[in-house]
């Protein structure tokens, strides 16, 4: 494995104020070279602010946020190539077969972003990718130990 892929939940988590500490651990003690970020968590963001009236108060602090955040991942922001677009077709094909059910989009396009890019995809979502094929991490329950870079 190459690193994490880091849902939008771990960015959050770790990004509050009060962070989980088993969460806040763990990621402190990651390489920051070994994180990525797929531009979905960053759509995500987008998504929530623009969500917000115009004129509330938190815009221009969160559109900070997430510059900052930008920054931070400079390099490390995987975009959905044709390949990742292809295997999420795979992926949610095969989930709604197994499970009755369409899974989230989201989910299983970082899923599919975690494998092309042979990654660890950190979630606190596993149900949501339980099918998918990717190698799924909680930060939150799991032992870094058993996902050996």
């Amino acid at each position: 494995m190459n690193g994490w892929l880091l849902d939008t939940n771990v960015i959050a988590e770790v990004s509050g104020a009060k962070p989980d500490r088993k969460v806040a651990r763990w990621i402190a003690f990651q390489p920051e070279h070994r994180l990525f970020l797929s531009i979905l968590t960053i759509a995500e963001y987008q998504k929530g602010i623009h969500h917000l009236p115009p004129g509330d108060k938190r815009r221009p602090r969160l559109q900070q946020s997430v510059v900052a955040l930008e920054a931070r991942f400079s390099g490390r922001v995987l975009s959905v190539s044709d390949q990742i677009a292809l295997r999420w077709g795979t992926i949610s094909g095969e989930v709604k077969r197994l499970t009755g059910h369409p899974p989230s989009v989201i989910d299983t396009l970082l899923a599919a972003t975690a494998i092309e890019h042979n990654l660890y995809l950190a979630t606190r979502n596993t149900a949501h990718v339980a099918n998918s094929g990717a190698l799924v991490f909680n930060p939150w329950s799991d032992d870094p130990a058993h996902f050996p870079l």
